[in-house]
């Protein structure tokens, strides 16, 4: 029951985030301090580094060994566009 509870937090994290990096409210370049999220978001440091994963895997945060996380570098342009057809991709899907 923990680890599904876990599991949502790090999908609500990785969502917020993601929202605020493509609106350009995370600036590219911007460390995302592991703390600070958890804190955020009331949450352990477990749910934190999973939605970095997430975010990692859409290439929208770089991890950087002994540095942290930041924020990739892009054109804000581009990653509007990719999110948009990836939302239209999943709407398709879900169909």
């Amino acid at each position: 029951m923990a680890r599904q509870k876990e599991e949502k937090l790090a999908s609500r994290i990785a969502r917020v985030l993601t929202e605020r990096i493509i609106s350009g409210g995370i600036a590219p370049g911007a460390r995302l301090r592991q703390d600070h999220i958890a804190k955020e978001f009331g949450a352990s440091h477990v749910p934190v580094r999973e939605a970095f994963l997430r975010l990692e895997a859409r290439q929208l945060v770089v991890s950087e060994p002994n540095r942290g996380v930041r924020v990739t570098s892009f054109d804000i342009e581009e990653l509007r566009e990719v999110a948009e057809m990836r939302s239209a991709l999943e709407a398709l899907a879900l169909r």
